[in-house]
């Protein structure tokens, strides 16, 4: 048998949103690499993973070798080698799949949802609030450029007024409506990821043929958030667990060490 991998989610699992990994959640990884493989699956492209990771693989961290990148859902996947760094394997591209005609279409119609919100509801909106990150798309209505002020306000109003769930539902009809061959699922606290059929996390999967002992935690579980169809796969093993946030994640991690020590 193989040694197991265990995957994260990134942000409310393994970092606050938005926010660099902290050092008890470094020390449980370390120690969870002692026995096995650990993979960072996020909906968030590389660059997000490395700012908000980058501790982990400083001095008395994880070691570089015991670890697989995962961003963009594992669309993108990355090893460490040649150069001393993490190298990409390999990547999709989400405009190829869908074709430019419906992408075009897609985005047309996400922008005017996009003023619908910011007409709707005042908000301290920010910018870049469509990032395309090869093989997905991320919405984020409050702006990526958002602080931690806006991202509280725009947390809070979402969290009353359902904003993301509405939107959520639209976007799925305009796909089954106009036949695009895409989904749409809640990421972090801001954020609505949106890549074609079957690009969702259990993406990563397809890199992991030599694994038949496969672990996963993630704090958006529920079945409109990025981690259900991961969750939801792995549910019958009893190897995918929930998460409400990194202090918890470090529980989840040192129940695990136990069970595979034991």
């Amino acid at each position: 048998m193989s040694e197991p991998i265990f995957l994260f989610d990134m942000d409310g699992t393994l970092t606050p949103p938005r926010k660099k990994i902290e050092r008890a959640v470094i020390c449980a990884l370390r120690d969870l690499s002692e026995i096995g493989k650990i993979g960072i699956v996020t909906g968030s492209g590389y660059d997000y993973l490395m700012q908000q990771c980058m501790p982990m693989f400083e001095i008395s961290g994880v070691p570089c070798d015991r670890v697989i990148l995962f961003p963009c859902n594992g669309t993108k996947h990355y090893n460490w080698g040649p150069g001393r760094k993490f190298n990409l394997v390999s990547e999709s591209d989400m405009i190829e799949e869908i074709g430019r005609e419906k992408y075009n279409y897609m985005i047309q119609t996400l922008l005017s949802f996009q003023v619908m919100i910011s007409v709707t509801y005042d908000l301290p909106y920010t910018g870049t609030f469509f990032q395309y990150r090869g093989s997905m798309l991320n919405w984020c209505p409050i702006g990526r450029a958002a602080g931690d002020e806006e991202r509280a306000a725009w947390v809070s109003t979402d969290l009353e007024k359902g904003i993301r769930d509405h939107f959520l539902k639209e976007t799925l009809s305009l796909f089954k409506e106009k036949s695009i061959s895409a989904s749409a699922a809640l990421g972090g606290s801001t954020s609505i990821d949106i890549y074609p059929e079957g690009w969702d996390k259990t993406f990563c999967l397809n890199h992991l043929d030599d694994y038949d002992n496969i672990y996963f935690v993630g704090d958006k579980c529920g079945p409109t958030g990025n981690d259900y169809p991961l969750y939801s796969l792995l549910e019958s093993t009893g190897k995918s667990f929930v998460t409400s946030s990194p202090d918890e994640t470090v529980t989840i991690i040192n129940d695990i060490i136990l069970k595979e020590r034991s």
